[in-house]
C-alpha cells in the first residue's frame, strides 16, 4: 500500500477481518458475525480519527504558503485541498453502498436483526452480472487511487480493489486466486460482514489520503522557514539627535536560522553575505548615491533589496532621499580668476566630510590638485567662462561658474629708511644708499 506503515491497531483489526473472512467458509454463528460488528465499529472509529489527522495535516500544509512561497509550495497546498475534496466525495459514496445494504436487509441500522441476518441478499446484489452495483463499487475504489496518485506529486498508489490472485496471502490459494474482487469480497457473505467490508475500505481510503497529505506536507515544509534566532531590532530614524529632541524609531521582530545560507541581491546584483556578532546573516548595502531632478533640493530614489531562501523570493522596495550637495569654495577671488595666473583655492562639500573623492574638470581651464584634498589651482586660459565640474568618486555634484579677467597692471613702490616714499617728492641725498 504505497509503502505506508500500518500501526499496531491496524495490523491487528486487519488480521481479525482476515480470520473472520476465512470463518465465514465454515458454518456461521451468532457470535461470529456479533464479531463484525464489533469490528466495524473499531474501523469507523479508526477513520474518524484519521479523517480528524488528515484534516488537521491539511490546515498545517495551507498555513506553510505565503505570498513569497514558491510555485511547488502553492502546488502542494492545492493538491491537498483536492486531495480532502476527493476523499470526502469516495467516502460519501461508500457511505451510500452501506446504506443500501441495509435497505437490501431491511434492517433500520446495526441491529440484531441485521447483525442477525445469515442470508446472501447483500452478496447477490452486489455479484449479479446484470447488476452495475459491484462493478462500480470496484471502480470508484481504483479510481479513488488512480486520482489520488495524481494529486500526491510523486507518491504511487496500488489499486483499493485487488482481486486474490494480487494479494500476497491468496496469490497461491487455488480455491481463490481466481476469483474477481467482487466475488472474493462478497461471496457468501452475510450482510454484516459486507457492512464491514466496506468500512475496512474506508479505512483504506483515509489511510491513502494520510500518506497522500503526508508527501505533501513534506514538500510544503521544505518551503517553510523555520527560526532558531530570534531578537528585537531597532531601525532609528537619526542615529544621532540634539540633546532636548525626540529619538524616534521602529521595533521590529529580528528572525533567522543558522542553518539557512541565504543570498542576497540589491536591483539584481549579488551581495557578499557575512553574519553579525549574533549569528545573524547579512548583506552589505554599499553604493555611491546619485543625484539629479532635485525639487526644492531634494530627489527620491528607490532600489530593489531581495533575499532568496530556501528557494523563495522575497523582494521589498526600498525608498530614499538623496539631498543637493552645496560645493563651498574657499579663494581670495570667489567669482572671478586671472587669465594665464594660478588662482587658488578650496573646494569643500559639507556633509561629505572624509567620504569626499573629488574630482575636477573645465573645457578652458588647467587644473593642479595638491596634495591636500580639495586644494586645487586653476589656470584659465582664455577670457571665456570657466565652467569647472566638481565631481565626489565620479559621481557628478555641482558645476561652478568664474568669470575670467586680465591680470592688473603692476605697482612699483619706492621705498626708502623702511617707509614707501613718494616719487613726486623725490628721495633725499641721504637716503639713496637705504
Amino acid at each position: 500500500m504505497a509503502g505506508g506503515k500500518e500501526t499496531p491497531r491496524q495490523k491487528m483489526i486487519g488480521m481479525m477481518y482476515l480470520v473472520l473472512t476465512a470463518l465465514l467458509a465454515l458454518q456461521v454463528s451468532n457470535a461470529v458475525l456479533e464479531k463484525f460488528a464489533l469490528i466495524n465499529g473499531a474501523l469507523e472509529t479508526l477513520s474518524t480519527q484519521t479523517d480528524q489527522k488528515n484534516d488537521a495535516q491539511l490546515k498545517a500544509i495551507a498555513g506553510a504558503v505565503t505570498p513569497q512561497a514558491r510555485q511547488e509550495v502553492k502546488d502542494a497546498a492545492a493538491n491537498a485541498q483536492k486531495v480532502r475534496d476527493l476523499t470526502a466525495a469516495t467516502i460519501a459514496e461508500l457511505k451510500k453502498v452501506k446504506a443500501q445494504f441495509l435497505t437490501i436487509s431491511g434492517a433500520a441500522g446495526i441491529d440484531e436483526k441485521f447483525i442477525n441476518d445469515h442470508s446472501s441478499k447483500v452478496a447477490y446484489a452486489m455479484m449479479d452480472p446484470r447488476s452495475p452495483k459491484g462493478k462500480d463499487y470496484e471502480n470508484l475504489l481504483n479510481n479513488y487511487a488512480v486520482n489520488l496518485e495524481k494529486l500526491s506529486m510523486g507518491v504511487k498508489f496500488e489499486k483499493l480493489a485487488l482481486p486474490p490472485a494480487e494479494m500476497e496471502e491468496f496469490k497461491n490459494d487455488k480455491k481463490n486466486k481466481n476469483k474477481s474482487f467482487i466475488e472474493f469480497t462478497f461471496e457468501n457473505t452475510p450482510p454484516i460482514a459486507a457492512y464491514a467490508s466496506v468500512t475496512e475500505m474506508e479505512s483504506q481510503v483515509y489511510a491513502y489520503e494520510a500518506i497522500a497529505l503526508q508527501k505533501l506536507a513534506e514538500i510544503a515544509d521544505a518551503g517553510t522557514l523555520k527560526f532558531d534566532n530570534v531578537l528585537p531590532m531597532i531601525i532609528p530614524e537619526a542615529s544621532s539627535v540634539i540633546a532636548g529632541s525626540k529619538y524616534t524609531a521602529k521595533m521590529y521582530i529580528g528572525a533567522s536560522n543558522s542553518a539557512l545560507k541565504p543570498e542576497m541581491f540589491k536591483d539584481g546584483v549579488a551581495l557578499p553575505v557575512e553574519k553579525d556578532a549574533q549569528g545573524i546573516s547579512y548583506g552589505k548595502v554599499e553604493f555611491t548615491a546619485a543625484g539629479g531632478g532635485y525639487k526644492n533640493g531634494i530627489v527620491e530614489k528607490s532600489y530593489t533589496a531581495k533575499i532568496t531562501v530556501k528557494g523563495q523570493d522575497y523582494t521589498l522596495p526600498v525608498k530614499y532621499n538623496v539631498i543637493a550637495p552645496t560645493v563651498k569654495i574657499s579663494s581670495g577671488a570667489l567669482s572671478k580668476l586671472y587669465i594665464n595666473c594660478g588662482n587658488e583655492m578650496n573646494v569643500e562639500i559639507p556633509g561629505l566630510g572624509t567620504n569626499f573623492v573629488p574630482g575636477y574638470s573645465a573645457a578652458d581651464a588647467e587644473i593642479i590638485k595638491s596634495d591636500k584634498v580639495g586644494q586645487i589651482t586653476v589656470i584659465p586660459k582664455s577670457k571665456a567662462k570657466v565652467k569647472m565640474a566638481v565631481s565626489n568618486s565620479g559621481t557628478p555634484i555641482e558645476t561652478v561658474t568664474f568669470e575670467v579677467r586680465s591680470a592688473p597692471a603692476p605697482q612699483v613702490l619706492v621705498e626708502a629708511a623702511g617707509r614707501e616714499m613718494n616719487s613726486k617728492d623725490g628721495v633725499p641725498r641721504a637716503q639713496l644708499v637705504s
